[in-house]
Formats: structure tokens, sequence, C-alpha cells
């Protein structure tokens, strides 16, 4: 059975699954005269924080018709995270009259009750809803709330697994630790809601540009429209958008709290060099093209080789799931237990057009035990893509439990 995990929202301090505060200081609930007209104010007067029901998060005006309340604004990033075929919707709502804060441009810093909510849904029924919720500078709460079958309510789940009927498989509510290893990337924990992932083309919603029209962002940013250039392949963007949001917003960065800062592999793009200038000097290649792995799990392995994607340890991560194969692995190590076929071959496509590789020798995978990266659909199965050698199939690949890939996995 597969086992799916997501990662939500998090800072250490506070618990994922259950919305209970691990740590101080203690939580107030700002702006409590404009709560008190919020709907179901009167219901959830005195409520928890977070609060045990989502009506009381604020999200809907109607939870039976999901009506949203005002305020409450949808949006949508240009490229999603990969989240194993899941349907998502993604809503902010912003205290009136304040502004995110931009001066840095790669961390954005959101005013004191901000609140974020992120829906997942499987083959079109809501399973959870995650909501993050600021309630002190630098310090936030938040849960996750668990729809009931007929999805007229959601209340708080310590998080787990959720069977989602018998041909549906299980649905996996993260836990504490499985957000924040993703979500410490960040100074101020949002992932998706960033300069990058609305200024690129394809975001919906509240962009980048309409936040700058609304005044919503302070200072407003050079460009609201903002494009990866090529790099002499031809096919550069597509690729590098996606090692950005998949990898690079929260572990692969610059920022030392982030999981994979050590590893020196720099994926997050730089939103100030998004004008159409050439991506070959940018850190997501100059980190990897020709680089050894640092992490010892990966001693003499080669990040990128140009031109050569069959050895190149970043397809080999990228194509897999496993805990099958727990000597190759997988990335990212957690979140996911089905490839990403579609983008795994664009990232192949882009390193095969990479110049500067000498020819393969033939013999090499049989003698080293080097594995191949996905060339070909596999026959069955949800991802339709075969896996690495040694990863025990396609089969294995699919039913994987994401989650079990290791701590090595998250350094590189």
């Amino acid at each position: 059975m597969k086992r799916i995990t997501l990662i939500l929202f998090g800072l250490t301090a506070v618990a994922c699954g259950g919305g209970e505060t691990a740590v101080s200081p203690p939580v107030e609930t700002p702006d409590a005269t404009a709560e008190a007209s919020a709907p179901y104010a009167a219901e959830c007067a005195g409520a928890a924080v977070p609060p045990d029901a989502i009506e009381c998060t604020g999200l809907f005006a109607n939870v039976a018709t999901k009506e949203l309340a005002p305020g409450v604004r949808s949006y949508s990033p240009a490229v999603p995270l990969w989240a194993d075929t899941a349907e998502k919707q993604r809503w902010i709502q912003l205290p009136a009259g304040s502004q995110i804060d931009a001066s840095n441009p790669s961390e954005w810093t959101f005013p004191v009750g901000t609140k974020v909510w992120k829906e997942f849904s499987r083959n079109g029924k809501r399973v959870e809803t995650r909501f993050f919720w600021k309630t002190q500078p630098g310090y936030w709460v938040r849960t996750t709330y668990a729809w009931n079958d007929d999805e007229t309510a959601a209340t708080t789940s310590s998080g787990g697994d959720i069977p989602l009927g018998t041909d549906g498989g299980t649905y996996h509510i993260p836990t504490p630790d499985e957000c924040d290893q993703c979500h410490r990337g960040r100074d101020d924990r949002l992932l998706g809601f960033e300069q990058v992932s609305l200024g690129l083309a394809g975001a919906t919603g509240l962009t980048l540009a309409q936040l700058v029209a609304k005044q919503l962002i302070t200072p407003p940013p050079a460009s609201t429209s903002l494009t990866v250039g090529d790099d002499g392949t031809g096919v550069a963007a597509a690729p590098l958008k996606w090692l950005h949001v998949n990898c690079g917003v929260s572990c692969h960065n610059g920022n030392s709290d982030s999981t994979a800062y050590g590893s020196g592999m720099r994926l997050r793009l730089d939103p100030t060099m998004l004008d159409g200038r050439s991506s070959a000097g940018f850190d997501a290649r100059a980190t990897t093209l020709g680089l050894l792995a640092t992490t010892p799990t990966w001693n003499g392995q080669t990040r990128i080789v140009p031109g050569d994607p069959t050895h190149s340890l970043l397809v080999k991560l990228i194509s897999n799931r496993g805990t099958d194969n727990p000597v190759a692995n997988q990335m990212p190590p957690i979140a996911t237990s089905i490839v990403d076929v579609a983008d795994t071959m664009l990232v192949v496509e882009w390193i095969s057009k990479m110049p500067g590789a000498a020819a393969v020798d033939a013999g090499r995978d049989a003698e080293s035990g080097d594995a191949s990266p996905v060339t070909d659909a596999a026959p069955g199965g949800d991802s339709g893509v075969g896996v690495i050698e040694g990863g025990g199939g396609p089969d294995a690949s699919l039913d994987a439990t994401a989650g079990d890939a290791g701590p090595d996995a998250e350094s590189e």
C-alpha cells in the first residue's frame, strides 16, 4: 500500500500534526477585535490557538458550501511542489493595512496576523487542510485539519496514516519532524509564497504583480515578471525552476538553518537574477556540474556529469524512491513515494544537452554498480516510469514508504 508523505509549514517549536505548542513564548491571538467580527465568531469565542475546528481559523464564511471568508485570497505558485499527484488549493490572509517586508527578496518577512491555508485532495476528495498563523514576531502556530468522509467538517489531527478506501491507498499527515526538515530553510518559514514562485509565468491568484498593485509588499521588486534565462542548452528554464521548488526553496540553499546547508549544493534561484540573463553562472550549475558529492553516502559520485545523465548523481536520486533501494536512496528524501516522471525527464534532457562530457564506457555500470537513471516508461504502476537498477523494479519504487530514506539523503 502506498504511503504519501506531505510537508507542512513548520517551526521546531510548534507541533505540526496536533497543533499543540511545545515551548514558550506564550501565544497571544493578534488583533482580537478584528477576529470578533469574523464568520463563526460566536461559535468560536474562546477557541484554542490554533483552533480545534477549521471554521474557527477564519478560512470559510460557510464550511458547508466552502465559501471563503472576506479577505482570504487564493494563490498558486508558477511551479507547484510535487506531491505525488495530490490536488492542492492555497489561500492567504494578510491583516488589513499590513505589508510583506521584501527588503530581502529571498527571505520575505510576513506581518503578525498572517494566515495561510493549504488544502490537499486525492481523487477529488478533500483529505486535509494545513493552517499556519503568525501570532507574534518570529513565531507561528500551525496545525492540520483532517476532513470527515462527507467533507462537512475538519478537525485537528495528530498526524499519521489515513486509509482512503478500498482502492485509494493510504494518505499520510505529516509529523513535526517531517515539517521542519523543509520549512526550517526559510527565515519566516513559508515556502511556496515567495518572490520566485509568484513572479514566474504561470502563477495565478495573488501573484507578485498583484501584491505590488495592491501595495501589499514593500519595497516593490524591480520587476514583477521574472524569467529564467537559458544556459546554452536551450532547455534550462524548466529543470532549474523544478529544482528550485522541489529542492532549493526548502533545503539546498544558503540559509544556515536549512537541512542541506552543509552540502554546499545551492539549488534555490535568486529572484534578482531572473531578468532573462544567462543562467550559465547560476548557483544551481556552479555547485553541481563536475563536482563530487560531499556526503559520505555518495563519496566519489559526481552531482552532474555534463552530457551524461546516466552517471549524474542528481538524476539517480530524483528518479528513485528509496526504501527498497537504501543504497541508491531518493531525493527529495521525504514527502514523496512516486517519481515525478515528466519533470525528471526534463532534468535528464537538460543534462544530456550540456557539452563537455566524455563518452561513457559501455561496461561501466556492470563493473562499478553505478545505477542508471530513468530512461523509459515502466509497464504499469502509477508513476509510469522505470527505477534505477537495484531498486526492486517499478512496483518497489511506487510502494516505497517515504520518510525512510535516511539522514544522508537530507544533506546531499
